[in-house]
């Protein structure tokens, strides 16, 4: 499987030392020159950027050369534009990003979404992940913010994946 990532899931599973999550559930990620600027500038936690900077086996930048046939609106930042673009060019098996915008948009351009949970949970189905209940707190102590229902729901999920947890 490959995917193209906006800057979100990124940031935040290095954030919290999950990186090799990539590599598991992904052969590679590939991300637009606006999404790796962003995870490589000084306001990105230092961690992320060194991570980055080392560009891991599974991260491969990409310049997007195309320009949409139907115009992105301009409520999208650089990099969820650009990620959609590529997107839309290399036909990824999923999408990664969070932000409910430009979910909405890549979802009205028949892209497949998804997001940092949503690779958590298949990190977690595929048995890469330990303790998923402490990463979920983890996430959210390093300011990733999740609803009160959707974390609800991704519990039921995980309960269904292991009952007898």
């Amino acid at each position: 499987m490959i995917a193209v990532s906006n800057t979100t899931p990124l940031r935040y599973l290095i954030a919290i030392e999950q990186e090799q999550l990539f590599s598991g559930v992904f052969e590679k990620v590939f991300v637009p020159s606006a999404v790796h600027e962003e995870l490589t500038k000084m306001a990105t936690p230092e961690r992320v950027r060194n991570v980055i900077r080392s560009l891991p086996s599974w991260y491969e930048v990409r310049e997007v050369q195309s320009s949409p046939l139907v115009p992105l609106p301009a409520t999208l930042h650089r990099g969820e534009r650009q990620a959609i673009l590529l997107a839309e060019v290399m036909k990824p098996d999923f999408l990664l990003i969070d932000e409910r915008v430009g979910r909405t948009i890549a979802l009205e351009r028949n892209l497949p979404v998804s997001g940092t949970l949503g690779v958590l949970e298949r990190a977690d189905t595929l048995g890469l992940v330990n303790d998923f209940p402490g990463l979920l707190s983890k996430l959210k102590t390093s300011g990733f913010f999740i609803s009160a229902n959707l974390e609800h729901e991704v519990f039921l999920r995980y309960r269904r994946r292991h009952p007898a947890r």
